[in-house]
């Protein structure tokens, strides 16, 4: 394949007219009002590309047929590679089709390897039909989703990575690890079987080397190792749809933590290690929370970040520390450590104190705006992939990771509150004269905070979702509506916002409606997972027994389960005959 540049976004009419398209989906504007049929939009990916493939057999025939003494002074000429390429096999299950294809070699022209390849064989290029899009591209689109400001995943990590050739088993690990993440991406957008399956042998390629690489002390500390186990947990988000599948994704974090205490002060010897270090301590501590487990010690006390002013003081640091606080005190009480319900109310009402401090020292730069949609504005519509605001209301932020930031926010102190309500429902019961008239007006309120939370939450979506396009704000770092990222950093708050209400109010609707587009649209099956998890779930506050009048009023609920998901420990999830069924219906 031939690289042709970046070609036009527009549709047919608005470039065959040489005028500016909007690209809305179905219909752009200028073909609205000029009355006119859109014509669609091309597959851009797939024209930035022109097929090679006769122009290369003839020239190799042309070869073939030449003199014996010519041939030899041509093949004197042909460029030589200092790598060897190797060919891997792919079968399809169920089927008699495979196929050769030259395994992609990060560290020289990947098209000229695989033509000489091919004019050497003097054989015609071998091809699957089914292919339809080959691994080389699914790298491109997986890049292309991190192309963004900022993003140190792209500019100090990943391209380092895939541009250097052979190397150690930690360096091979991560360049299958990248391949078979990208190809999974590509495949669910697509439905390409084929690239599907390749996923899939690529994915146990990463996993072997991976296996390999830890049983070397060395290597196990090595750049590579750690960011080969985080796209490996990757993986696991964009192909589990089965409830079952996001222990997948538990035990890729499980094995980063234990990755990030064996490599000890090596990781601070460079940016991209403390990179990398933040980036997983992040994922861990947000897993330990979904899975009210203790955060290790080593993640909490970072004496090493305090020689780092600019971590030290960042924002999302902050917050991490309290996020893991939170984590720390739900797994004591499912472990029956804390018992005490007024202790308990204690430890959360600090955290809930904490999180207060943190929004009062936010720098104004940080908040972000309220807009409220046109009924007749389609366009935002069509950019936010068919998803029309919640309530016709959205937020505007600053920058791509501030959203991000505010709705961990907004999850903590959902979680904060409903904690609070769960313990002043006990004390009440209980040892009523324990809490004073003010607190106890206070709790009252808190309820309508955390439905107030998960509605922000819902409003933050369109700006993940790339709604907000550069047009609308020409001067503020935005994400790519093609960019699956956007999805991703969205996966836990929507849950969380779905939660907070029943299954029968309109937020949930919402939200489930969302996850279904982000599964679908950028191949994330994780989201179809909580998806799946929504539709069934009566409601974090559906309790009386639990929350007396905060609970929610039961309204003809359609949830089949008798429960919430989110009050059961989980560790015995896999157990209840409920969740078996949740699992058998989504897989």
């Amino acid at each position: 394949m031939v690289y042709d540049g970046k070609p036009s976004k527009g549709c047919g009419n608005c470039r065959a007219r040489k005028i500016r398209c909007d690209q809305a989906r179905p219909t752009c504007w200028e073909c609205t009002r000029t009355n006119r049929e859109c014509a669609g939009y091309r597959d851009e990916l797939s024209l930035m590309f022109r097929d090679q493939t006769e122009l290369v057999t003839r020239k190799a025939r042309s070869t073939n047929s030449s003199s014996a003494a010519s041939t030899s002074s041509s093949s004197a000429r042909q460029p030589t590679s200092a790598f060897p390429i190797q060919s891997s096999t792919c079968s399809v299950t169920g089927s008699s089709v495979s196929f050769d294809e030259p395994i992609f070699d990060y560290g020289v022209d990947p098209e000229l390897q695989f033509y000489v390849h091919q004019a050497r064989q003097q054989s015609p290029l071998a091809t699957n039909p089914d292919m339809g899009v080959s691994k080389q591209e699914a790298i491109c689109f997986f890049l292309q989703s991190h192309a963004i400001a900022g993003n140190f995943l792209i500019t100090d990590t990943l391209t380092n990575f895939l541009m250097e050739s052979g190397g150690s088993l930690g360096q091979q690990a991560i360049q299958s690890s990248i391949v078979a993440v990208a190809s999974a991406l590509l495949a669910r957008v697509r439905g390409a079987a084929v690239l599907r399956q390749a996923a899939r042998q690529e994915y146990g390629t990463a996993l072997q080397l991976v296996n390999r690489a830890l049983a070397d002390a060395n290597e196990a500390k090595t750049n590579q190792m750690l960011a080969a186990v985080v796209l490996l947990a990757l993986y696991e988000i964009v192909t589990s749809r089965a409830p079952q599948g996001i222990e997948g994704w538990t035990n890729h974090i499980c094995g980063a933590a234990a990755l990030l205490q064996h490599r000890g002060a090596t990781q601070w010897r460079s940016e991209v290690g403390i990179r990398l270090f933040l980036h997983l301590r992040y994922q861990i501590i947000i897993s330990c929370l979904q899975r009210d487990v203790l955060v290790p010690t080593s993640l909490l006390d970072c004496a090493i970040l305090d020689i780092i002013p600019e971590i030290k003081n960042a924002l999302g640091n902050k917050l991490i520390v309290i996020i893991g606080n939170l984590s720390n005190l739900r797994a004591n009480i499912q472990s029956k450590t804390i018992t005490n319900s007024q202790d308990i109310l204690t430890t959360a009402c600090a955290i809930e104190a904490d999180l207060l401090s943190w929004l009062a020292a936010l720098p104004p730069d940080f908040t972000y705006s309220t807009h409220t949609l046109m009924p007749l504005d389609r366009s935002f519509e069509h950019r936010c992939h068919g998803i029309r605001p919640f309530n016709n209301e959205y937020h505007i932020y600053p920058d791509i990771w501030s959203p991000n930031c505010w709705n961990h926010y907004r999850c903590t102190r959902i979680l904060v509150s409903e904690l609070i309500l769960q313990q002043v429902h006990k004390i009440s019961n209980t040892s009523p004269a324990v809490l004073s008239e003010d607190f106890r007006l206070y709790c009252k309120s808190l309820r309508s905070t955390t439905r107030r939370l998960g509605a922000d939450i819902c409003r933050s979506a369109p700006f993940h979702l790339g709604a907000c396009n550069s047009e609308v704000l020409p001067d503020t770092p935005i994400l790519s509506s093609e960019s699956y990222l956007g999805g991703l950093m969205l996966l836990w708050p929507l849950y969380v916002a779905g939660m907070v209400e029943g299954p029968n109010h309109p937020q949930r609707k919402w939200v489930i409606q969302c996850l279904k587009m982000i599964g679908n649209t950028w191949g994330l099956a994780q989201a179809l997972a909580e998806m799946d998890l929504l539709a069934v779930d009566p409601g974090m506050f559906h309790s009386a027994e639990l929350y007396g009048e905060a609970a929610d009023v039961e309204t003809g609920s359609s949830a089949v389960l008798p429960f919430s998901i989110y009050h059961v420990p989980y560790y015995k999830l896999p157990s209840l005959k409920e969740y078996r069924q949740i699992q058998a219906s989504s897989a």
